[in-house]
């Protein structure tokens, strides 16, 4: 068996790409291509085991503890293996794992699912169809039921 049959690599990485994504381009280690019209940034660091996808959301007005709050909610009981992240007022869906353990049917969900979660933003906020159960006594009320909630653009 062949290492990249064992442990992924930033080189199978780099093979994976080609179905998953258009209009790639990059290097090995950075990558940008689009899915479903989600541009999607691919980053993997082979000395240090990790491996990243992420796509912009939009970026927040001001930091609003509202909007955070769903957010963070989403993260708990919504999101799947992507959640949500901020850099500065910059919302993103993000998704990082080990690199050397990453399974190729693994990496084509987590880019599934950060475009879910990128698309879901401001309805269900949920990057899959599994829900786990919020606890007890919070409301159940989805975040898209609220009329004054400012969404990032």
């Amino acid at each position: 068996m062949g290492e990249d049959a064992r442990h992924m690599t930033t080189s199978a990485i780099s093979k994976l790409l080609e179905s998953y994504l258009v209009d790639l381009e990059g290097q090995p280690g950075f990558w940008r291509g689009m899915r479903e019209e989600v541009p999607i940034y691919v980053f993997s660091d082979d000395a240090n085991d990790r491996m990243r996808i992420m796509a912009p959301v939009g970026e927040l007005k001001e930091s609003d503890p509202k909007i955070l709050e769903v957010l963070l909610h989403a993260n708990y009981d919504r999101a799947l293996d992507a959640k949500y992240a901020l850099r500065g007022l910059e919302v993103w869906a993000v998704c990082v794992h080990p690199l050397a353990t990453l399974a190729p049917d693994d990496f084509a969900s987590f880019i599934e699912q950060v475009v879910r979660l990128v698309k879901n933003t401001g309805t269900t906020y949920a990057s899959s169809d599994l829900v786990f159960l919020s606890a007890p006594g919070e409301d159940s009320e989805r975040p898209d039921d609220e009329d004054d909630e400012e969404q990032p653009s």
